[in-house]
This record gives structure tokens, C-alpha cells and sequence, in this order.
């Protein structure tokens, strides 16, 4: 039995997500089991086979089509090249977070429906004809995934909803943007004189990319979601809708070189990535709660990735991919160890965290560790990373690298006064020891962002790799 790839892949996805709805108050065993599985599948795909026409499965009896096309309701899926990289990606990060989350315990809706987002990104991936450009319709898709991560990030626990509510709002006001460019994309097409349509198309793409990637000042659903909702939920979501913003991206631009000609999308990007990256670090200087000022290093590093897109050539490209790998490393551990700490302390206001960092040692040490990676603190994942960057950035205009500098020092002020908090002399902590599984894992997080700090060139076959599905 042969069977079309396109459909084997979403299906199983889909059949997981059933049967950890179904074992839901078994989260951790199953959210553990899913995240096996999912990580098998993600290095099989990403192995030799995923080059292969057809691949044997359980020897004769099960054969995948790697090659084979779906086509329903005037959609066609079908497994590119380029595609493969992205799918592996999502599916790695989607192992990394059900594995943390059957340590961590996120809530027992997490495990079905980070399933099913998983499910709906790789759809999206292997998306490659519809009525209108594939490309063009991902804000609408990004739209319905990122309301259905409302459920994930509830995690069967009742929480606030001002950010996701929030993140709901760029791909919402992209998507009629795009339709437009679609519209004068076609016009274009049949009067390839018609300048004018070219532009309008350039522009309002342009506009489209920038509110997708969320920059200041819509930026706000990030630190909502790390104040209120569970980390490790909130890592999950945040880095796979970034992901496929920054897919988007390069495909578009690569797609229609006019965006960049008509619109000069690289100083819309250098002025938005800027502000991102400043208010990020002017932000957590003034922040004491651990949610927050997590979420406010997210959009610091964010807004140094959006620098990094204005950058001409493939050393740009090459940047961003390797900031976003780092970015993973660093927001993963981060995410783990405030986990680790909410679930102690019940909560990540302030108050019941005074001194936990006394009981809970190498959690602690895994969130201050991932968090300072966000800012590129020396001997952290992100400092190579960071380094490089500004270093670029410097090449062009040292000043916008200088003000890039100061606003990542205003995370780490954030990060001094928080450390005062968590290890307060003072407070007398009723904390339970920090339990044996919690260790290991948050050791484990400690030791991954460690080795990128000492071993950055690891990372350069990750880099290649990405770099060759953008051609």
C-alpha cells in the first residue's frame, strides 16, 4: 500500500492530537510519548529518505510517495525541496516543547492542540497552488492557527485573554492587504507595462510584511502572553508563527523583487527593528515581573532580526537564520526554567517569588541563563549571535548599532534587579526542594545554551542548511 505523503504526514499529526485529547488527563505520559514520536518523525524526514521517491515504512506493507500530490477544493499539496528544512523545523520544535511540557506541565490541552498547530503549519508548508498565490493567502491561515493557539495557550486553565486577543490582530489586518497585492499582482501580470500596478502591489505587500512581523507598536501580545500564560506554551506559538513570518518573507521577497524596488522595504524594516530592539531593552529596565521581562527580551532580540532582514546580500539572510537558531536555544531554556518556577511559586507575579531561587537553583539559573541569551550577554548563546550582528549593522551606521548596544544593557539592568528578588537574603522560602526531574531538565537547558556560547560554529550547518532552501 502506497501512500501520498501530503496526507500521511497531516494525518498522523491529527490522529495524535486525537489520542492525547482523548488521554488528555494522562498529560505528561502523553504529551511525552507525542513528543517522541513527533521528534522521530522530524529527524526521518529530515534524514535521506525525505529525498527519496518512495520510502518503505513497516517494509512492504507500508510505502510513503515522497513525491506524490494531493489536490482538494482547488488546493494543492505536494513536498517541495524547500520545503523540507521548514517542516523538520516546525516538527523539531514541536518534539522540543510536548517532550518540556511532559516535564513541566503546561495545562492538559497543550499536548492535542500544539498537535493540531503543528498539523496546520505543515499544511501551510506543503501548501503549493491555490486559486491565488499560496504565498498571499498565509496571513489568512496565520490568522486561523494563531486563533486556534488561544486553547494551547489556556492549556485547560482559565487565564488572561487581552494577549491573545491581541495577537490575533497582524495577520487580521494583513490578510486584506495581501488580497489587494493579489489583485494588482494579476494585473501586472496581464500588462506587464502597467508600472503602477507594480507599485500598489509593492506597497501594499510591504505593509502586509511589516504588520505580520509585529514590530513596535504591535508588539504588545508578547509580553501579555509571557506575563500571563504558561512559558513554554507561549515559546511554542511564538517561535512557530515567527518562523513562518520569516519564511514568508524571503519567499516573497525573492518571489516579486519589486517589494524591495518600489517600496524600500529595507529601511522600513532598519527603522521598525530599531524601535522594536529599543523599546524592548528600555522596557525591561523598568520590569520587575519575570513573565514580562522574559517577553520584552524576546521582542529586544526580535528587533535585532528585523535589523538583520534590512541587510543586503546572504550575509543578512545567513544572520537571521543564525540569530533565529540561537533565538530557539535561548527562548527554550528560558522558557523551561520559568516554568519550573510558576509552578513552584503558583504564580510569576513577584511577590511569591521573592527567594525562590535559593530552592530552585538550576531552574533559576536555566531562565536567567536563556533569558540573558536574549540579550546577547556575554558567555550566552546569544552573544556570538548579537555580536556579529552589530558588527554588521556597525558597517553601515554605528550609531544605530551604539543605541542596539544600550537597549540590550537595559535588559540585563532588568535581569540584576530580578536576580535580587529571586535570591532575596532575606525571604524565607517554603518552597519544596527543587524535584529530581526538574533538575535534569533544566541541566540539560543550562548545558545546550552553554555549548552554542563555547561552540557557536556548530551552527554553520544548520545555517547552509536553511540557506540552501532559499536557493
Amino acid at each position: 500500500m502506497i501512500l501520498p505523503f501530503p496526507l500521511v504526514l497531516p494525518f498522523g499529526l491529527l490522529l495524535l492530537a486525537l489520542i492525547a485529547y482523548l488521554f488528555r488527563r494522562m498529560e505528561r505520559i502523553v504529551s511525552g510519548l507525542a513528543g517522541l514520536i513527533t521528534g522521530v518523525l522530524a529527524l526521518w524526514l529530515l534524514g535521506d529518505a525525505s529525498t527519496e521517491g518512495v520510502v518503505q515504512i513497516l517494509g512492504r506493507l507500508v510505502q510513503v510517495d515522497m513525491q506524490a500530490t494531493i489536490v482538494r477544493f482547488d488546493l494543492t499539496f505536494h513536498l517541495t525541496p524547500t520545503a523540507v528544512p521548514f517542516l523538520g523545523l516546525t516538527l523539531l520544535l514541536t518534539a522540543a516543547a510536548l517532550l518540556l511540557n511532559g516535564l513541566a506541565g503546561q495545562g492538559r490541552s497543550f499536548p492535542p492542540f500544539a498537535l493540531a498547530l503543528a498539523c496546520g503549519y505543515c499544511l501551510l508548508l506543503l501548501l503549493t497552488d491555490a486559486p491565488i498565490n499560496p504565498l498571499l493567502l498565509t496571513p489568512a491561515l496565520l490568522a486561523v492557527l494563531t486563533a486556534l493557539g488561544v486553547y494551547a495557550l489556556q492549556a485547560g486553565r482559565l487565564g488572561g485573554t487581552l494577549g491573545p486577543l491581541r495577537s490575533l490582530l497582524p495577520p487580521l489586518i494583513a490578510f486584506p492587504l495581501f488580497i489587494l497585492a493579489s489583485w494588482h499582482i494579476d494585473s501586472l501580470s496581464i500588462n506587464p507595462q502597467d508600472t503602477l500596478a507594480g507599485v500598489a502591489a509593492a506597497r501594499f505587500l510591504g505593509v502586509g510584511l511589516l504588520l505580520l512581523l509585529a514590530p513596535v507598536p504591535l508588539h504588545s501580545a508578547g509580553p501579555a502572553l509571557a506575563e500571563n500564560s504558561p512559558p513554554i506554551a507561549v515559546a511554542f506559538l511564538l517561535l512557530l508563527y515567527q518562523l513562518a513570518c520569516l519564511t514568508l518573507l524571503l519567499r516573497l521577497t525573492a518571489l516579486f523583487p519589486f517589494i524591495g524596488e518600489n517600496f524600500a522595504l529595507s529601511l522600513w524594516l532598519t527603522g521598525a527593528g530599531l524601535l522594536t530592539a529599543v523599546w524592548g531593552g528600555v522596557a525591561a529596565a523598568g520590569s520587575s515581573h519575570p513573565g514580562r521581562l522574559w517577553g520584552y527580551a524576546l521582542l529586544h532580540d526580535w528587533g535585532l532580526i528585523l535589523l538583520m532582514l534590512a541587510a543586503p546580500g546572504n550575509s543578512g539572510a545567513a544572520l537571521v537564520i543564525f540569530l533565529f537558531g540561537l533565538r530557539i536555544l535561548s527562548t527554550l531554556a528560558s522558557a523551561v526554567g520559568l516554568a519550573n518556577l510558576r509552578q513552584a511559586a503558583g504564580s510569576l507575579e513577584p511577590s511569591p517569588m521573592r527567594g525562590i531561587g535559593r530552592a530552585l537553583p538550576w531552574s533559576t539559573s536555566a531562565y536567567l541563563l536563556g533569558g540573558l541569551g536574549l540579550a546577547g550577554f556575554p558567555l550566552s548563546a546569544g552573544f556570538t549571535g548579537h555580536w556579529a550582528a552589530l558588527q554588521t549593522v556597525a558597517q553601515t551606521d554605528w550609531r544605530v548599532a551604539a543605541i542596539v548596544l544600550i537597549a540590550s544593557g537595559g535588559i540585563v539592568v532588568g535581569f540584576v534587579r530580578l536576580i535580587r528578588i529571586l535570591y532575596d537574603p532575606r525571604s524565607l522560602p517554603t518552597y519544596n526542594p527543587e524535584p529530581l526531574p526538574n533538575t535534569l531538565v533544566a541541566l540539560a537547558a543550562i548545558l545546550v545554551v552553554s555549548g552554542a556560547a563555547l561552540s557557536p560554529q556548530t551552527f554553520s550547518g544548520f545555517v547552509s542548511w536553511m540557506m540552501m532552501a532559499f536557493g
